[in-house]
Protein backbone atom coordinates (compact mmCIF):
# COMPACT_ATOMS: atom_id res chain seq x y z
CA UNK A 1 0.00 0.00 0.00
CA UNK A 2 1.64 3.25 -0.84
CA UNK A 3 1.77 6.42 1.21
CA UNK A 4 -1.95 8.23 1.53
CA UNK A 5 -2.22 11.29 -0.54
CA UNK A 6 -2.97 14.31 1.19
CA UNK A 7 -6.04 16.18 0.37
CA UNK A 8 -6.14 19.32 -1.23
CA UNK A 9 -5.65 22.55 0.79
CA UNK A 10 -8.53 24.73 1.47
CA UNK A 11 -7.49 28.31 0.71
CA UNK A 12 -7.18 28.58 4.47
CA UNK A 13 -4.43 25.85 4.49
CA UNK A 14 -3.09 26.59 0.88
CA UNK A 15 0.75 26.89 -0.13
CA UNK A 16 1.23 30.05 -2.21
CA UNK A 17 4.40 30.54 -4.22
CA UNK A 18 4.60 33.95 -5.69
CA UNK A 19 4.71 34.03 -9.51
CA UNK A 20 3.73 30.40 -9.66
CA UNK A 21 0.38 28.51 -10.02
CA UNK A 22 0.78 25.34 -7.86
CA UNK A 23 0.86 21.84 -9.40
CA UNK A 24 0.96 19.02 -7.84
CA UNK A 25 3.19 15.95 -8.98
CA UNK A 26 2.43 14.23 -12.15
CA UNK A 27 -0.08 11.11 -12.32
CA UNK A 28 2.03 8.32 -13.43
CA UNK A 29 0.92 5.54 -15.69
CA UNK A 30 -0.45 2.38 -13.55
CA UNK A 31 2.86 -0.08 -14.51
CA UNK A 32 2.40 -3.04 -16.23
CA UNK A 33 3.63 -6.67 -15.59
CA UNK A 34 6.79 -7.43 -17.65
CA UNK A 35 8.05 -11.08 -18.77
CA UNK A 36 8.68 -12.14 -15.66
CA UNK A 37 5.36 -11.39 -14.17
CA UNK A 38 6.50 -8.28 -12.14
CA UNK A 39 5.21 -4.79 -12.96
CA UNK A 40 7.40 -2.09 -13.39
CA UNK A 41 10.70 -3.53 -14.42
CA UNK A 42 10.65 -1.62 -17.97
CA UNK A 43 8.62 1.65 -16.57
CA UNK A 44 10.18 4.71 -15.31
CA UNK A 45 8.14 4.52 -11.82
CA UNK A 46 8.12 7.98 -10.14
CA UNK A 47 10.03 8.61 -6.90
CA UNK A 48 8.45 7.95 -3.62
CA UNK A 49 6.74 11.49 -2.10
CA UNK A 50 8.26 11.50 1.59
CA UNK A 51 6.18 14.61 2.08
CA UNK A 52 2.93 12.45 1.66
CA UNK A 53 4.00 10.05 4.29
CA UNK A 54 2.05 9.83 7.80
CA UNK A 55 5.95 10.43 9.38
CA UNK A 56 6.38 11.42 12.66
CA UNK A 57 9.43 12.63 14.66
CA UNK A 58 10.72 10.21 17.61
CA UNK A 59 13.56 11.70 19.63
CA UNK A 60 15.20 13.15 16.34
CA UNK A 61 14.09 9.51 14.52
CA UNK A 62 11.49 9.81 11.77
CA UNK A 63 8.78 6.83 12.76
CA UNK A 64 5.97 5.97 10.22
CA UNK A 65 2.66 5.30 11.90
CA UNK A 66 1.86 1.72 10.73
CA UNK A 67 1.73 -1.93 11.34
CA UNK A 68 3.25 -5.00 10.36
CA UNK A 69 0.68 -5.61 7.68
CA UNK A 70 1.05 -2.51 6.36
CA UNK A 71 4.55 -3.18 6.40
CA UNK A 72 4.19 -6.17 4.54
CA UNK A 73 1.56 -4.87 2.25
CA UNK A 74 4.62 -1.95 1.19
CA UNK A 75 6.48 -5.03 0.39
CA UNK A 76 4.51 -6.66 -2.24
CA UNK A 77 3.54 -3.53 -3.97
CA UNK A 78 7.43 -2.79 -4.12
CA UNK A 79 7.82 -6.03 -5.54
CA UNK A 80 4.85 -6.19 -7.73
CA UNK A 81 5.55 -2.60 -9.29
CA UNK A 82 9.49 -2.89 -9.29
CA UNK A 83 9.43 0.91 -6.85
CA UNK A 84 12.68 0.94 -4.91
CA UNK A 85 11.49 0.21 -0.92
CA UNK A 86 14.23 0.83 1.63
CA UNK A 87 13.37 0.36 5.34
CA UNK A 88 14.73 0.80 8.68
CA UNK A 89 13.34 -0.55 12.11
CA UNK A 90 14.93 1.56 14.46
CA UNK A 91 15.15 0.07 17.84
CA UNK A 92 17.43 2.04 20.99
CA UNK A 93 20.89 0.91 19.44
CA UNK A 94 19.88 3.00 16.66
CA UNK A 95 18.57 6.25 18.64
CA UNK A 96 21.69 6.59 20.68
CA UNK A 97 24.19 5.97 17.37
CA UNK A 98 21.61 8.17 15.55
CA UNK A 99 21.85 10.93 18.16
CA UNK A 100 25.72 10.42 18.54
CA UNK A 101 26.54 9.96 14.78
CA UNK A 102 25.73 12.46 11.72
CA UNK A 103 26.33 10.19 9.12
CA UNK A 104 24.47 7.60 10.45
CA UNK A 105 21.40 10.22 11.17
CA UNK A 106 21.34 10.72 6.87
CA UNK A 107 21.31 6.89 6.33
CA UNK A 108 18.17 6.87 8.72
CA UNK A 109 16.95 9.83 7.32
CA UNK A 110 17.35 8.51 3.79
CA UNK A 111 15.08 5.05 4.40
CA UNK A 112 12.31 5.45 2.66
CA UNK A 113 10.28 3.82 5.22
CA UNK A 114 11.56 3.74 9.38
CA UNK A 115 9.47 1.41 11.32
CA UNK A 116 9.34 1.36 15.34
CA UNK A 117 11.29 -1.54 16.65
CA UNK A 118 12.17 -1.84 20.69
CA UNK A 119 9.66 -1.65 23.51
CA UNK A 120 11.13 1.19 24.92
CA UNK A 121 10.56 3.40 22.25
CA UNK A 122 7.14 2.44 21.69
CA UNK A 123 6.60 3.57 25.14
CA UNK A 124 7.84 6.88 25.16
CA UNK A 125 6.57 6.82 21.45
CA UNK A 126 3.25 6.85 23.11
CA UNK A 127 3.89 9.56 25.31
CA UNK A 128 4.94 12.08 23.33
CA UNK A 129 1.73 11.60 21.10
CA UNK A 130 3.44 9.72 18.32
CA UNK A 131 0.62 6.76 16.95
CA UNK A 132 2.80 3.44 17.79
CA UNK A 133 -0.16 0.86 18.37
CA UNK A 134 2.51 -2.05 18.68
CA UNK A 135 6.90 -2.96 17.88
CA UNK A 136 7.06 -3.83 13.79
CA UNK A 137 10.41 -5.63 14.02
CA UNK A 138 11.71 -6.57 11.06
CA UNK A 139 11.94 -10.37 12.64
CA UNK A 140 7.64 -9.78 12.65
CA UNK A 141 8.05 -8.41 9.24
CA UNK A 142 9.73 -11.25 7.97
CA UNK A 143 7.74 -13.92 9.75
CA UNK A 144 4.40 -12.14 8.18
CA UNK A 145 5.76 -12.77 4.69
CA UNK A 146 6.68 -16.52 5.71
CA UNK A 147 3.29 -17.13 6.56
CA UNK A 148 1.24 -15.99 3.97
CA UNK A 149 1.39 -17.21 0.58
CA UNK A 150 3.17 -14.97 -2.16
CA UNK A 151 0.80 -12.31 -4.06
CA UNK A 152 -0.87 -13.90 -6.93
CA UNK A 153 0.32 -17.03 -6.66
CA UNK A 154 4.26 -15.84 -6.91
CA UNK A 155 6.76 -16.23 -4.01
CA UNK A 156 8.70 -13.57 -2.84
CA UNK A 157 12.67 -14.44 -3.68
CA UNK A 158 15.24 -13.17 -0.64
CA UNK A 159 18.77 -12.79 -1.01
CA UNK A 160 20.72 -12.88 2.57
CA UNK A 161 23.83 -10.74 2.25
CA UNK A 162 25.90 -11.00 5.72
CA UNK A 163 25.29 -13.01 9.00
CA UNK A 164 27.57 -14.85 10.87
CA UNK A 165 29.59 -17.76 8.80
CA UNK A 166 26.91 -20.93 7.49
CA UNK A 167 23.62 -18.65 8.58
CA UNK A 168 22.86 -17.70 5.51
CA UNK A 169 23.52 -20.91 3.63
CA UNK A 170 21.69 -22.40 6.60
CA UNK A 171 18.55 -19.63 6.22
CA UNK A 172 18.18 -20.66 3.09
CA UNK A 173 18.57 -24.49 3.11
CA UNK A 174 15.30 -23.90 6.16
CA UNK A 175 12.97 -21.67 3.39
CA UNK A 176 13.50 -24.40 0.67
CA UNK A 177 11.67 -26.56 3.42
CA UNK A 178 9.00 -24.25 3.00
CA UNK A 179 6.12 -23.34 0.59
CA UNK A 180 5.02 -20.38 2.43
CA UNK A 181 5.28 -16.78 0.97
CA UNK A 182 9.02 -16.45 0.33
CA UNK A 183 11.64 -18.39 -1.44
CA UNK A 184 15.67 -18.10 -1.14
CA UNK A 185 17.44 -17.25 -4.02
CA UNK A 186 20.76 -17.39 -2.73
CA UNK A 187 23.09 -15.64 0.03
CA UNK A 188 26.53 -14.57 0.72
CA UNK A 189 28.64 -13.96 3.61
CA UNK A 190 31.35 -11.32 2.25
CA UNK A 191 33.75 -11.52 5.38
CA UNK A 192 35.17 -8.99 7.37
CA UNK A 193 36.05 -5.93 5.72
CA UNK A 194 34.86 -2.42 5.70
CA UNK A 195 32.18 -1.02 3.15
CA UNK A 196 34.09 -0.17 0.61
CA UNK A 197 35.38 -4.02 0.29
CA UNK A 198 31.97 -5.25 0.66
CA UNK A 199 30.61 -2.78 -2.45
CA UNK A 200 33.52 -4.23 -4.44
CA UNK A 201 31.49 -4.58 -8.62
CA UNK A 202 31.94 -8.15 -8.05
CA UNK A 203 29.83 -8.93 -5.27
CA UNK A 204 27.27 -6.45 -6.23
CA UNK A 205 27.02 -8.48 -9.51
CA UNK A 206 26.89 -11.57 -7.32
CA UNK A 207 23.54 -10.42 -5.87
CA UNK A 208 22.04 -9.19 -8.76
CA UNK A 209 22.47 -12.75 -10.72
CA UNK A 210 20.03 -13.75 -8.07
CA UNK A 211 17.84 -12.06 -9.35
CA UNK A 212 15.95 -11.03 -6.00
CA UNK A 213 13.25 -9.34 -4.78
CA UNK A 214 14.30 -8.61 -1.40
CA UNK A 215 17.73 -8.66 0.12
CA UNK A 216 18.37 -9.37 3.95
CA UNK A 217 21.38 -7.31 5.02
CA UNK A 218 22.64 -8.52 7.89
CA UNK A 219 26.27 -6.84 8.59
CA UNK A 220 25.83 -5.21 11.94
CA UNK A 221 23.56 -2.53 12.40
CA UNK A 222 26.13 0.77 11.44
CA UNK A 223 27.89 -1.08 8.92
CA UNK A 224 24.95 -2.86 7.42
CA UNK A 225 22.92 0.45 7.38
CA UNK A 226 26.26 2.06 5.74
CA UNK A 227 26.16 -0.46 3.16
CA UNK A 228 22.44 -0.02 2.07
CA UNK A 229 22.98 3.28 1.99
CA UNK A 230 26.13 3.52 -0.31
CA UNK A 231 24.59 0.37 -2.81
CA UNK A 232 20.59 0.55 -2.75
CA UNK A 233 20.80 2.34 -6.06
CA UNK A 234 23.11 -0.07 -7.72
CA UNK A 235 21.10 -3.74 -7.07
CA UNK A 236 18.45 -4.41 -9.03
CA UNK A 237 16.14 -5.86 -6.07
CA UNK A 238 13.39 -3.21 -5.48
CA UNK A 239 13.21 -3.95 -1.24
CA UNK A 240 16.15 -3.89 0.74
CA UNK A 241 16.44 -3.78 4.45
CA UNK A 242 19.02 -4.69 6.97
CA UNK A 243 17.64 -6.94 9.59
CA UNK A 244 20.26 -8.89 11.31
CA UNK A 245 18.80 -10.76 13.57
CA UNK A 246 16.35 -12.45 11.17
CA UNK A 247 19.29 -14.32 9.04
CA UNK A 248 19.96 -16.16 12.66
CA UNK A 249 16.43 -16.56 13.22
CA UNK A 250 15.45 -18.66 9.99
CA UNK A 251 18.51 -20.60 10.00
CA UNK A 252 18.09 -22.11 13.65
CA UNK A 253 21.01 -20.99 14.85
CA UNK A 254 19.05 -18.46 17.62
CA UNK A 255 15.86 -18.89 18.77
CA UNK A 256 13.27 -16.14 19.32
CA UNK A 257 11.66 -15.19 22.40
CA UNK A 258 8.34 -16.62 23.03
CA UNK A 259 5.55 -14.07 22.69
CA UNK A 260 4.65 -13.39 26.15
CA UNK A 261 8.21 -12.37 26.69
CA UNK A 262 7.76 -10.22 23.71
CA UNK A 263 4.81 -8.52 24.89
CA UNK A 264 6.08 -8.03 28.47
CA UNK A 265 9.05 -5.98 26.53
CA UNK A 266 11.75 -8.45 28.08
CA UNK A 267 13.09 -9.57 24.07
CA UNK A 268 16.02 -8.34 25.39
CA UNK A 269 16.58 -10.68 28.21
CA UNK A 270 16.08 -13.09 26.48
CA UNK A 271 18.30 -12.31 23.31
CA UNK A 272 21.19 -12.09 26.39
CA UNK A 273 19.79 -15.53 27.16
CA UNK A 274 20.62 -16.61 23.70
CA UNK A 275 23.51 -14.61 23.12
CA UNK A 276 25.45 -13.62 26.27
CA UNK A 277 28.02 -11.35 24.13
CA UNK A 278 24.74 -8.52 23.43
CA UNK A 279 25.09 -8.09 27.42
CA UNK A 280 27.59 -5.23 26.75
CA UNK A 281 25.89 -3.75 24.39
CA UNK A 282 22.57 -3.53 26.00
CA UNK A 283 24.45 -2.20 28.84
CA UNK A 284 25.29 0.76 27.24
CA UNK A 285 22.57 1.23 25.44
CA UNK A 286 20.69 1.55 28.51
CA UNK A 287 22.64 3.91 30.42
CA UNK A 288 22.31 5.97 27.05
CA UNK A 289 18.83 5.41 26.97
CA UNK A 290 18.59 7.23 31.02
CA UNK A 291 20.45 10.52 29.72
CA UNK A 292 18.48 10.51 26.50
CA UNK A 293 15.31 10.56 28.71
CA UNK A 294 16.49 13.03 31.12
CA UNK A 295 17.45 15.32 28.87
CA UNK A 296 15.20 14.75 25.47
CA UNK A 297 12.24 13.22 26.89
CA UNK A 298 11.38 14.75 29.45
CA UNK A 299 11.54 18.38 28.07
CA UNK A 300 9.45 17.35 25.50
CA UNK A 301 6.93 16.07 27.94
CA UNK A 302 6.49 19.31 29.73
CA UNK A 303 6.26 21.10 26.52
CA UNK A 304 3.45 19.01 25.61
CA UNK A 305 1.76 19.88 28.98
CA UNK A 306 2.10 23.51 28.70
CA UNK A 307 0.61 23.16 25.06
CA UNK A 308 -2.33 21.27 25.90
CA UNK A 309 -3.09 24.17 28.40
CA UNK A 310 -3.12 26.52 25.13
CA UNK A 311 -6.45 27.94 23.26
CA UNK A 312 -7.93 26.11 20.50
CA UNK A 313 -5.48 25.98 17.47
CA UNK A 314 -4.65 28.68 15.25
CA UNK A 315 -5.26 28.40 10.86
CA UNK A 316 -2.42 27.15 9.28
CA UNK A 317 -0.51 29.06 6.58
CA UNK A 318 2.79 27.89 4.34
CA UNK A 319 3.59 30.93 1.94
CA UNK A 320 6.84 30.59 -0.48
CA UNK A 321 8.54 33.16 -1.02
CA UNK A 322 11.64 33.41 -3.52
CA UNK A 323 14.51 35.34 -2.39
CA UNK A 324 17.95 35.87 -4.77
CA UNK A 325 19.75 32.74 -2.94
CA UNK A 326 17.19 30.99 -0.66
CA UNK A 327 13.50 29.69 -0.42
CA UNK A 328 11.88 30.57 2.44
CA UNK A 329 8.82 29.16 3.86
CA UNK A 330 6.63 31.91 6.44
CA UNK A 331 4.91 30.03 8.91
CA UNK A 332 2.17 30.90 10.94
CA UNK A 333 -0.48 29.05 12.96
CA UNK A 334 -0.87 26.19 14.27
CA UNK A 335 0.63 22.93 12.80
CA UNK A 336 -0.58 19.34 13.70
CA UNK A 337 -1.67 16.49 12.47
CA UNK A 338 -4.83 16.93 11.27
CA UNK A 339 -3.55 20.79 9.85
CA UNK A 340 -0.54 19.49 7.84
CA UNK A 341 -2.23 20.06 4.04
CA UNK A 342 -0.25 23.38 4.20
CA UNK A 343 2.82 22.31 5.28
CA UNK A 344 3.43 18.99 2.80
CA UNK A 345 2.38 21.18 -0.35
CA UNK A 346 4.87 24.01 0.38
CA UNK A 347 7.70 21.35 1.39
CA UNK A 348 7.08 19.89 -1.40
CA UNK A 349 7.43 22.89 -3.24
CA UNK A 350 10.75 24.22 -1.80
CA UNK A 351 12.10 21.07 -2.24
CA UNK A 352 11.91 21.03 -6.17
CA UNK A 353 13.58 23.83 -5.85
CA UNK A 354 16.99 22.65 -4.85
CA UNK A 355 18.26 25.63 -3.14
CA UNK A 356 18.97 26.60 0.43
CA UNK A 357 15.71 26.68 2.99
CA UNK A 358 14.55 28.84 5.57
CA UNK A 359 11.45 28.47 7.64
CA UNK A 360 10.33 31.31 8.95
CA UNK A 361 9.07 30.11 12.51
CA UNK A 362 7.98 33.65 13.90
CA UNK A 363 4.14 33.33 13.41
CA UNK A 364 4.24 29.51 14.73
CA UNK A 365 1.94 28.69 17.57
CA UNK A 366 2.57 25.12 18.31
CA UNK A 367 3.58 22.13 16.64
CA UNK A 368 3.38 18.27 17.03
CA UNK A 369 5.80 15.40 16.48
CA UNK A 370 3.71 14.96 12.66
CA UNK A 371 4.53 18.45 11.81
CA UNK A 372 8.56 17.66 13.29
CA UNK A 373 8.00 14.13 10.94
CA UNK A 374 7.13 16.27 7.78
CA UNK A 375 10.67 18.67 8.57
CA UNK A 376 12.39 15.72 8.54
CA UNK A 377 11.57 14.71 5.49
CA UNK A 378 11.69 18.38 4.22
CA UNK A 379 16.15 18.32 5.53
CA UNK A 380 16.30 15.30 3.88
CA UNK A 381 15.95 16.41 0.44
CA UNK A 382 17.78 19.27 1.08
CA UNK A 383 20.62 17.94 2.10
CA UNK A 384 20.23 15.88 -1.00
CA UNK A 385 20.56 18.54 -3.34
CA UNK A 386 23.54 19.94 -0.92
CA UNK A 387 22.04 22.68 0.33
CA UNK A 388 21.47 23.58 3.78
CA UNK A 389 17.88 24.00 6.10
CA UNK A 390 17.72 27.61 8.00
CA UNK A 391 15.02 28.09 10.88
CA UNK A 392 14.67 31.07 11.71
CA UNK A 393 12.12 33.05 14.27
CA UNK A 394 11.43 30.54 16.55
CA UNK A 395 11.12 31.21 19.67
CA UNK A 396 12.95 30.04 22.85
CA UNK A 397 10.73 26.82 24.09
CA UNK A 398 10.17 26.17 19.71
CA UNK A 399 14.06 25.88 19.87
CA UNK A 400 14.22 23.53 22.90
CA UNK A 401 11.90 21.39 20.84
CA UNK A 402 13.83 21.29 17.98
CA UNK A 403 17.30 20.47 20.14
CA UNK A 404 16.11 17.96 22.08
CA UNK A 405 14.81 16.01 18.92
CA UNK A 406 18.59 16.90 17.34
CA UNK A 407 17.38 19.38 15.20
CA UNK A 408 19.79 22.05 15.60
CA UNK A 409 19.09 23.98 12.84
CA UNK A 410 20.66 26.99 11.96
CA UNK A 411 19.55 30.60 12.12
CA UNK A 412 20.67 33.05 9.27
CA UNK A 413 23.62 34.56 9.34
CA UNK A 414 22.53 38.47 8.81
CA UNK A 415 19.66 40.80 9.01
CA UNK A 416 19.45 41.30 5.62
CA UNK A 417 19.58 38.17 4.58
CA UNK A 418 16.19 36.72 6.69
CA UNK A 419 13.00 36.99 5.33
CA UNK A 420 10.71 39.36 7.96
CA UNK A 421 7.14 38.30 8.99
CA UNK A 422 5.95 40.41 6.25
CA UNK A 423 6.54 37.86 3.82
CA UNK A 424 8.91 39.85 1.41
CA UNK A 425 11.97 38.28 0.09
CA UNK A 426 14.61 40.85 1.86
CA UNK A 427 17.58 41.21 -0.88
CA UNK A 428 20.46 38.81 -0.69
Amino acid sequence: MAGLRAKPSSAQDGAVEDGAAEQGPAVQPAPQPGPSGVAGQATQLAPRDDFDRDVWCLLGLPVDAASVDRAVAEIDTAVRTGRKLSFVTPNVNWLVRVLKDGAARREVLNADLSFIDGAPLVVMARMLGVPAPSRVAGADIFEALRRRPGFGGRRTRVFFFGGRDGAGAAAVEALDKEQGGVEAVGSLNPGFGDVETMSAPEIIAEINAAGADFVVVALGAAKGQAWIDRNKDRLDAPVIAHLGAVVDFTAGQVARAPEMVKKLGLEWLWRIKEEPALWRRYVGDGAALLTIIARRLAPQLLALRHRQSRSAPAPAQADIRRGASRTAIVLSGTFTTANLAAARKAFRIAAEHGRDVVLEFSAVSEFDRSFLGLVLMLEKHVARSGRTLYVDGATARHRAILRANAMNYRSVATAEERIVDTGRAATA
